[in-house]
């Protein structure tokens, strides 16, 4: 049987479909779909972003990955492949928040973590027996999972950082998140409790990648200090670099910080969110303390970690003010990058199902939407939601060659890496003249 794995791109708010010149990253989903896939099948995955789709390539089986922002273009592939008569199955967070909504354009429907279920629907679909929907338990253990397919990505298609041959690669090493943020989905779909993958297949996996540059997807790597303390030690000698996400409660992990550091850390990735109480108090995000924000990317620089900030506006109270005393924080403390976000009410969450009761959505199926002239996600009674603006306005202010130029540290131990990664957030930048992607 011939296996297609698709991770379709997402509509910009232009209406184009977002196709960069190369890609940060590859999706992992379809990559360890793959590594799930016997012998007997062949496999292929394209990363829609910067890869092309040939409808009329003979393929027995399509499966597709969704989340909330590429779910438009997910259906419109999905109904395309069943036009031809090939089977086309869905898994993700939104099929999996949704499935009725996704049951209408798909085949089967994968509910929660595929890696039980994907062997008993390729079974299924070679005997002709596919059910609508599978939905097996989460695992209480990781162990033993199979290795992502790394050899299957379009390589030269993706940015390379200087001291990698390859691309920065994903790898997992626990699910879950101890945090119930209102506005995310990933305790919906991976749990609050945290499971772990076995140090030794960590590391297993990563030798056998041969990439030297890694983006550990862990929601919290900083989850179990125990544990994090010993996953570096064992990363230590196999002289990686890696990126990390971590929350900011790490301002009080000063030896946890030294260790990852150590361990080849050279950029972490925190939900900053917003510098304003009354912000985090609506995303149930108080543990974010604004007034240690300081303390902590100093911290991390000490270090020589970079910090790669989130910032989300869009609550009822953000306007242009809030975005310059956002950004003149982040260009003061030497931010190294910042990812800029529109308030976006993803659903199945909290925020979604509080904003959907006081009629505060633009659409109540906004996803079906996206890159048909919507700005906003959401509106207020007493006065215009721009979140589209404000981010324009942060990202033109933040990627300014006067912003980039004051924030650029010669300390950092990479030096020239958050410099490349803030020319390449630039372009894309100027190319979309400012806008967020979702």
């Amino acid at each position: 049987m011939k296996i297609t794995l698709i991770c379709p791109t997402f509509y910009t708010p232009n209406g184009d479909l977002f196709r960069p010149a190369k890609a940060m990253m590859p999706p992992l989903t379809p990559l360890f779909l793959a590594g799930l896939v016997p012998p007997r099948h062949s496999v292929s995955v394209v990363d829609e972003a910067i890869q092309t789709l040939n409808f009329d390539d003979p393929v027995d089986l399509v499966g597709i990955t969704s989340t909330s922002i590429n779910i438009r273009r997910a259906y419109e592939i999905a109904d395309e492949y069943r036009r031809r008569g090939v089977k086309v199955v869905m898994g993700g967070i939104h099929a999996s928040t949704l499935p009725e909504e996704a049951m209408e354009h798909v085949d089967a429907v994968v509910l929660g973590e595929a890696e039980d279920s994907w062997p008993e629907l390729l079974d299924d679909v070679e005997r002709g027996t596919l059910r609508k929907s599978y939905n097996r338990p989460a695992r209480e253990s990781l162990e033993g999972l199979p290795f992502p397919r790394y050899d299957l990505i379009a390589a030269d298609r993706y940015v390379k950082l200087p001291f990698s041959d390859l691309p920065l690669l994903p790898v997992q090493t626990t699910r879950g998140c101890p945090h119930n943020c209102d506005f995310c989905s990933v305790t919906r779909f991976w749990g609050k409790k945290i499971r772990f993958r076995p140090i030794p297949e960590v590391v297993a996996e990563i030798k056998a990648s041969k990439g030297r540059a890694i983006f550990f997807t862990d929601d919290n790597f900083f989850a179990n200090p125990k544990r994090t303390q010993e996953l570096c030690e064992a990363l230590e000698p196999l002289k990686i670099r890696f990126m990390c996400q971590i929350d900011t409660t790490a301002r009080q992990r000063d030896e946890l910080v030294r260790a990852t550091a150590r361990a080849g850390c050279f950029m972490a990735f925190i939900g900053v969110e917003s510098l304003d109480p009354r912000s985090l108090a609506e995303f149930n995000k108080q543990f974010n303390k604004p007034d240690e924000y300081a303390n902590l990317i100093g911290m991390l620089r000490k270090h020589s970690i970079g910090v790669y900030a989130s910032i989300m506006f869009g609550l009822e109270h953000d306007d242009s003010h809030t975005v310059d005393t956002t950004v003149d924080f982040l260009i003061q403390n030497k931010v190294d990058l910042s990812a800029f976000f529109r308030l976006t009410p993803f659903p199945g969450t909290a925020l979604f199902e509080r904003m959907k009761e006081r009629s505060q959505l633009v659409d109540n199926q906004w996803w079906l939407h996206l890159g048909t002239g919507i700005r906003s996600l959401v509106k207020y009674a007493d006065k215009p939601c721009i979140s589209d603006a404000l981010v324009k306005q942060a990202n033109k202010r933040f990627y300014s060659i006067g912003s980039i130029v004051r924030r650029y540290s010669r300390r950092h131990r990479m030096k020239l890496i958050p410099l490349l990664l803030n020319l390449n957030s630039r372009k894309k930048m100027l190319s979309s003249d400012g806008s967020c992607s979702f």
